[in-house]
């Protein structure tokens, strides 16, 4: 009976309250209170230990999170989800977006003005070519049309 008022006094889902209960019976009562599980990282032969226990053993996420010690069952949805996707390469992956190469940002900041100009003019030359050449090609079809 104390479950229901916890969720309404500290604004807190039923399921959460009940999964910190199933962890503090299992004496997993560290996970429950660690500020910085956000922080953790697992290695890549721990993830794929984790996602074939569970293939082999069917089991639930609340039960690996018990088994293996991990915060959060969204962790292993994540890391299926990845591994479904990408393969081992998908659980490789670092946190946040991948940096961004400086050496494509300054090569195209080095086109020069003339050589830009250069550029433009001989696209503006090959679409006057394929311009002409469809209109050609337009013409030709139109005359064999007549024909028939």
């Amino acid at each position: 009976m104390g479950q229901l008022r916890w969720p309404k006094k500290y604004k807190v889902s039923n399921s959460v309250i009940l999964r910190w209960i199933n962890r503090i019976k299992n004496e997993n009562f560290g996970m429950v209170t660690s500020e910085n599980s956000h922080l953790i990282e697992y290695s890549i032969e721990f993830k794929i230990k984790v996602l074939s226990y569970k293939n082999s053993h069917n089991c639930t996420l609340s039960e690996l999170c018990n088994k293996f010690k991990i915060h959060s069952e969204s962790t292993i949805y994540f890391w299926q989800r990845q591994f479904d996707e990408l393969g081992i390469i998908g659980l490789s992956r670092k946190r946040g977006n991948p940096k961004m190469n400086k050496n494509k940002v300054t090569k195209q900041t080095k086109l020069s003005k003339d050589d830009e100009l250069k550029q433009l003019k001989e696209e503006n030359l090959m679409l006057r070519i394929q311009n002409e050449y469809l209109k050609k090609l337009k013409a030709l079809d139109q005359k064999q049309a007549k024909k028939k």
